[in-house]
């Protein structure tokens, strides 16, 4: 029998473990499982349960919520109005023209306003609330020009007034009226006078009125016979016919060398000839 050939045959090349490649593939799936389930335990851990929705009942729609609008709130208003108008407005110290005047884009907050004009001033403070008007009315002192007059007559005798058929005043006084003009009438019955008169009076003035009286005739005797002097003139001697003197009062005097001196008050009239006389014998 012939011995065995101990000499090492050719090596054949070594094939890669199929078991080893299929045991590492299993343990990194393993490894990537147990990584998995810690970390899904770990995001429940962090995140709370939430419930499921109820479900929607058969037939119902989805409904589209309106989704809330972001707006700015308007700021307030004052509406300021003056009567009369005109006056100078002035809110917190600014100013803002001439009333009547709407401001805009005022804080909610308290306000001070201010009106001037040439009769006054006012103030008042107002509460003004985002997107509402505030209106706020003044009631401005009227202007205090004089709206009254005064006249006076000058007259040599006393004379009524009279406007209307009323009497209003006399004359030697002030008489206030109002400023304007009026239709009077001067009159004085004892004397038989009567004068209408336009007088326009000015405010806050005094307008003068001056009567220049009518004329009247005078008769003048005396016996035995005088001097015959009129308001201290000296006018001829008695007997005296058809003197024209200014209607109203009239001092008239006597005068003889040897019975003496008499002074007679006399009132000329309109109504036709006056005549005064005296007998100085007795």
């Amino acid at each position: 029998m012939a011995p065995a050939d101990e000499r090492p045959g050719p090596v054949s090349p070594a094939r890669p473990s199929t078991f080893a490649f299929g045991s590492t593939s299993l343990l990194i799936a393993a490894v990537v499982l147990v990584s998995a389930a810690g970390s899904f335990g770990a995001v429940r851990a962090w995140f709370p349960k939430v419930r499921a929705a109820p479900a929607a009942a058969p037939g119902a729609r989805d409904l589209e919520l309106p989704r809330p609008i972001e707006s700015r709130t308007a700021a307030g208003r004052l509406s300021i109005v003056t009567d009369p108008a005109g006056a100078r407005v002035e809110v917190d110290g600014r100013p803002h023209g001439l009333s009547p005047v709407v401001i805009d884009g005022l804080a909610a907050a308290e306000h001070r306003i201010t009106v001037m004009s040439d009769s006054g001033v006012a103030q008042r403070t107002i509460a003004v609330s985002n997107g509402v008007v505030t209106e706020v009315v003044f009631s401005m002192p009227r202007p205090t020009a004089p709206v009254a007059g005064w006249v006076t007559v000058a007259s040599p005798f006393p004379v009524e007034v009279v406007e209307r058929d009323e009497v209003v005043g006399m004359s030697g006084a002030k008489i206030m009226l109002a400023a304007g003009k009026h239709e009077v009438v001067l009159r004085n019955e004892s004397v038989g006078f009567e004068a209408p008169r336009t007088i326009t009076v000015a405010p806050g003035r005094v307008t003068a009125v001056e009567i220049d009286p009518p004329k009247g005739a005078l008769n003048v005797n005396a016996r035995p016979w005088a001097d015959v002097l009129i308001d201290g003139e000296i006018v001829g001697q008695t007997p005296l016919s058809n003197l024209s003197l200014a209607v109203g009062p009239h001092d008239v005097t006597f005068r003889h060398p040897q019975l003496g001196e008499r002074t007679e008050r006399i009132v000329v009239t309109a109504r036709g000839v006056n005549r005064v006389a005296v007998d100085l014998s007795k």
